[in-house]
């Protein structure tokens, strides 16, 4: 109904497969249901591949965005998470309480981008800036790659990225169309709740904390798809 029967075909097929690092719980979410870990947490049996939260039993749900520009189609798909807690090297645990590396409210993203020519790239939101692939440098931060159907999310902070093979980075990096561990669970796009966000009003929403992170319709990618920003 938002898009009409093309573009509705369209964001489903290039709806993204979500690997999980190892160690979390917490789902993409639909803001106007869960705001908070107790409905938003899936199961702790990481054999599982998950599709619903453990106790609000919702789905793991992408909100969309399509934009053409410059001859480009652009589809946006944007995961909600109640809060977001940089993990790196146990810096939370080590700080305590105030730990300035966590905020509620988490906005990221998966984007992918329809040339002209029918080549299809993708890029995901990590932090102040775009991923490609895992590692940093050129190839990997703000740089678009080809698609696999595949992101990636981080334990802690969700940052995303482009799974990927390596043995040798990063001569041998190459995408993979699969998970990257038979230990991280998964949600496959043919689950996956896809909610447009063009019919939502955006005075619905209201940050859990002042001067909280910016939903995506405040963010300049929104309205220029090609931008490096992602405030």
């Amino acid at each position: 109904a938002a898009y009409g029967a093309r573009d509705a075909a369209l964001v489903r097929r290039h709806a993204p497969n979500i690997a999980y690092e190892a160690g979390t719980l917490t789902l993409p979410v639909d803001w106007r249901q869960c705001r908070s870990h107790r409905c938003s947490d899936a199961s702790a049996d990481r054999r599982l591949d998950v599709h619903r939260s453990a106790r609000g039993r919702l789905p793991a749900t992408a909100f969309t965005h399509v934009v053409r520009r410059g001859g480009r189609t652009y589809l946006q798909y944007w995961f909600y998470f109640p809060d977001s807690t940089t993990t790196w090297g146990g810096a939370a645990a080590l700080w305590g309480p105030g730990y300035p590396g966590f905020h509620p409210d988490d906005w990221e993203g998966y984007m992918v981008r329809i040339d002209p020519s029918t080549r299809v790239l993708a890029r995901a939101t990590a932090h102040h800036g775009y991923k490609y692939c895992k590692g940093s440098g050129p190839g990997c931060d703000n740089h678009w790659g080809p698609t696999t159907g595949w992101t990636r999310i981080s334990r802690g902070s969700h940052a995303g990225h482009i799974p990927m093979t390596a043995t040798a980075f990063p001569a041998s990096l190459r995408p993979t169309r699969e998970g990257v561990d038979v230990d991280e669970r998964t949600t496959t796009a043919r689950e996956l709740r896809l909610v447009p966000l063009e019919p939502i009003d955006p005075r619905s929403y209201r940050s859990l904390e002042r001067g909280g992170p910016v939903p995506p319709w405040g963010k300049e990618v929104y309205r220029d798809p090609a931008s490096w920003s992602t405030g």
